[in-house]
C-alpha cells in the first residue's frame, strides 16, 4: 500500500507485508521507518505511529487488523491514516 503524506512539503509512504515470510516494512521516500518479521503475535491490532514531514509535520498511524484463528490465510485489513483522517486502506 503506498500513499502520499503532506500538501506542499510530499512525502511517499509505502507499507509492505508478505504474509508467508512475516517480513514488514514501512518506508518514507525510500528511507526505513520499520523493517522487521512477524510470527507470532497475541494482538489482533497491530499499530505503528511516525511523524512525516519537516515544516509541514503530519502524523501517521497505520493499523494492521486480523482475526484470531487461520490469520495468516485470511485478509488481512491495514488502514493508514494521517493526522487521525483514515487516508489509505488495502488489504495485506
Amino acid at each position: 500500500m503506498t500513499f502520499p503524506v503532506g500538501s506542499t512539503e510530499r512525502h511517499t509512504v509505502v507499507f509492505s507485508f508478505d504474509k508467508f515470510w512475516g517480513r514488514l516494512t514501512i518506508t518514507v521516500d525510500g528511507q526505513s521507518v520499520v523493517d522487521s518479521v512477524q510470527m507470532f503475535s497475541m494482538s489482533t491490532v497491530k499499530t505503528w505511529a511516525f511523524f512525516v514531514g519537516h515544516q509541514e509535520g503530519h502524523s501517521v498511524r497505520i493499523e494492521k487488523h486480523r482475526t484470531v484463528f487461520f490469520a495468516g490465510f485470511r485478509p488481512q485489513p491495514v488502514y493508514a491514516f494521517i493526522d487521525d483522517v483514515l487516508v489509505a486502506q488495502g488489504v495485506a
